[in-house]
Order: structure tokens, then C-alpha cells, then sequence
């Protein structure tokens, strides 16, 4: 008992054991798991009401189209025939569009089933590639392990696909940096990115073989909102800390170049958030991309193909000098 309640001191010199610190993001996960069950609680009567007042209208939609198309088999019957034709096509249309909306929605929720295990053949065909699944077919080998298995898949498949979507990414945030950086509105900066970070998901969605519609795209927009917004406190911290440009880098700016920077950055964000959404598997046996290393590179691209956008030290050390003398 004694031993226990001692107390151990160190010098101001002495170096410490480091304790790695997982409160911030337990609290993270609690805030997270708090605030969804607060927002289930407050959309399930939304969901109801929405659903009694669909109802009600497809309901009175239906009786408008039924009481319509009779009235006009009185008048003419051929003005009848015509009314019902279109009518039925049209409720074929919608048939199908709600169809096809319903079975891409199941196939995005199964692909965010697909990562919590790992099944060979429903990953390698998920990813819709005929190539990679001859390479994988060629070079697997029936003595390996399960665990080696999943490290191959992710060594030798998925990171030739990562490589490809981490490209994507890097053209699609140059390209917006360098819009931002010469448009001269607000409003079209923000109808800008919205577009083309449209258009970036859709791609990024595609190369992992993830085909999106009308609704499994809210539905991905909502999820990728929702992982960015609850992120743990240390994974936000170091994004936080690599979005923040360095002083000197910072004095070598002008203003629409850092203005396109932090475009570039928050799509180059939301192109990493999105391919942990639609992976086939977490990254486990391969390092993950980081938003540091993309900020690197886009600060490195924009320098080249704008370098008047660069106020570098040297064209104003020598005026700095003739005027001393």
C-alpha cells in the first residue's frame, strides 16, 4: 500500500515517458454518437409527416389522373386512348427512375458493409475492373493465408487504384485553385466548386466501381458532410495544421493565390473523405493518403504553372539594398 501511494517526481531536465491520449477522440466518438441519436430522434417524426403527406398527394394525384382520363374518354375516345398512353408511359418512367434510384442507394449501403470484412471474390469483382481481376486471378496463390490475402489484395489491387484516384485528385485540385485564383467573384468561386467537386466525387466514385444516382449521391454528400464534420479532434488538429500555411510561404502568396490554395486544399479534402467511402477496405496494410502531402504538392503545382502568383524573396532583396546604399 505504501509502494502505491508514492509519488514520483521529475526534474525540470528529466525527460518523461510519453502517454498517448485518446481522450480527445473518445469524446469526439460520444459527441458523434450523441448527436446522431439526438437527430433520429428529431427526424423520425419528420419522416413520418413526410410520408403521410406523400401519401396524401400521390393519392390525389391519382384520382385527379383517373377522374381526368374518364372525363376524356367522354368527350372522344380517341382524346381518351391519348391521355391513358401518356399516363401509363409516364407512370412506367417514374417506375423505373425510382427503381434504378433504389438500387444504386443498396449498392453504395453495401459497399460500406463490404469494408467492415473482407470476401475475395465480392471485393474483386466490386471494383468492376477485368484487368485487375485477371492480375489478381494470375498471382494468386492457393497456399496463402487469409491475412496475407487481404495484404496482397490491398499491396497489389487497391493501391493501383488509390495511385489513380490520388491523381484525380491532384488534377481536380489544381484546377479549382487555379479558378479561384483567377475568378474575380465570390459567388462564382462557390458555383464553381460546387460543380466541379460534383464532378470530382462522381469520378473518384467510378474508378472504385461505385455508380452513383439521384439520392446515393445526397446519401454520399450527407456521409462525407458528416465524417468531416465529426472527424476526431487529433486527425482535425493535424488537417487544421497542414491547411495553415507556414509565415514564410504566407509572404510569398498574393491574396487570390492563397485564396486558391485554401480551395485546392478543401478539395483535395473532400476527394480524401471520399475515397474512405467508397474503398472496397480501410486502409490497413497501405498508408493512407494525407491532406500534408497534397497541400505540398498543390503549393509545388500552382508555383509552376504560376509563378507570377509567387512574390519570392529575391525580387525585393535587391531594391531593399540600393536603398541602404
Amino acid at each position: 500500500m505504501k509502494q502505491d501511494s508514492q509519488l514520483k517526481f521529475y526534474a525540470i531536465d528529466e525527460p518523461v515517458d510519453t502517454v498517448e491520449d485518446k481522450t480527445a477522440d473518445m469524446n469526439a466518438d460520444a459527441a458523434k454518437t450523441i448527436a446522431v441519436s439526438t437527430q433520429r430522434k428529431g427526424s423520425t417524426k419528420l419522416r413520418k409527416l413526410a410520408r403521410v403527406t406523400l401519401i396524401a398527394v400521390l393519392i390525389g394525384v391519382l384520382t385527379e389522373t383517373v377522374l381526368g382520363i374518364y372525363s376524356a374518354f367522354q368527350a372522344s375516345f380517341w382524346l381518351g386512348s391519348l391521355w391513358l398512353v401518356i399516363s401509363v408511359m409516364l407512370c412506367l418512367t417514374l417506375f423505373g427512375f425510382f427503381i434504378r434510384e433504389w438500387w444504386l442507394l443498396r449498392k453504395l449501403k453495401q459497399r460500406w458493409q463490404m469494408q467492415t470484412h473482407f470476401d475475395e471474390q465480392s471485393h474483386i469483382r466490386a471494383l468492376q475492373r477485368p484487368d485487375l481481376e485477371q492480375q489478381w486471378q494470375q498471382q494468386r496463390q492457393s497456399h496463402w493465408t487469409d491475412t496475407e490475402v487481404t495484404t496482397r489484395f490491398e499491396h497489389d489491387i487497391l493501391a493501383k487504384v488509390d495511385q489513380t484516384a490520388v491523381r484525380r485528385i491532384r488534377k481536380w485540385s489544381l484546377e479549382a485553385a487555379a479558378l479561384v485564383a483567377i475568378s474575380p467573384s465570390s459567388l462564382a468561386d462557390m458555383l464553381l466548386l460546387l460543380w466541379r467537386n460534383q464532378r470530382m466525387i462522381s469520378e473518384l466514385s467510378q474508378l472504385y466501381g461505385v455508380k452513383l444516382g439521384y439520392w446515393s449521391r445526397i446519401k454520399l454528400w450527407r456521409q462525407i458532410l458528416t465524417n468531416l464534420a465529426y472527424a476526431g479532434v487529433s486527425e482535425l488538429i493535424v488537417d487544421m495544421g497542414s491547411q495553415w500555411l507556414s509565415t514564410e510561404l504566407v509572404a510569398r502568396l498574393s491574396a487570390r493565390a492563397a485564396q486558391g490554395v485554401g480551395a485546392g486544399l478543401l478539395t483535395a479534402r473532400l476527394g480524401l473523405q471520399t475515397i474512405r467511402l467508397v474503398r472496397p477496405l480501410p486502409y490497413v496494410y497501405t498508408q493512407k493518403p494525407s491532406l500534408l502531402s497534397m497541400q505540398k504538392l498543390l503549393v509545388k503545382d500552382l508555383a509552376k504553372q504560376f509563378p507570377t502568383m509567387f512574390k519570392g524573396k529575391s525580387d525585393h532583396a535587391p531594391s531593399q539594398n540600393s536603398q541602404t546604399l
